[in-house]
């Protein structure tokens, strides 16, 4: 399955605050009696999911290239 790439934007949280966010959907989808709802959440855990990985990603490399420097070559 193909789907197309969401634009680049400018990360307005960080990934621990991504990681709680997805831990409260997670709770709001555990309590959700209709399914209608929990298809909802579960959409949102898999966009918060992406939004939480690349987050986490570019933490991790931005500490990387503070601790080390840029990569050559």
């Amino acid at each position: 399955m193909i789907t197309a790439m969401r634009p680049f934007t400018i990360p307005t949280t960080s990934a621990a605050e991504e990681r709680a966010r997805l831990a409260q959907l997670r709770a709001e989808r555990a309590q959700a009696v209709d399914s209608e709802l929990r298809e909802d959440i579960d959409a949102e855990i898999v966009a918060a999911t992406g939004t939480y990985v690349g987050l986490a990603v570019t933490e991790i490399a931005t500490l990387r290239g503070e601790l080390a420097g840029r990569d050559q070559g």
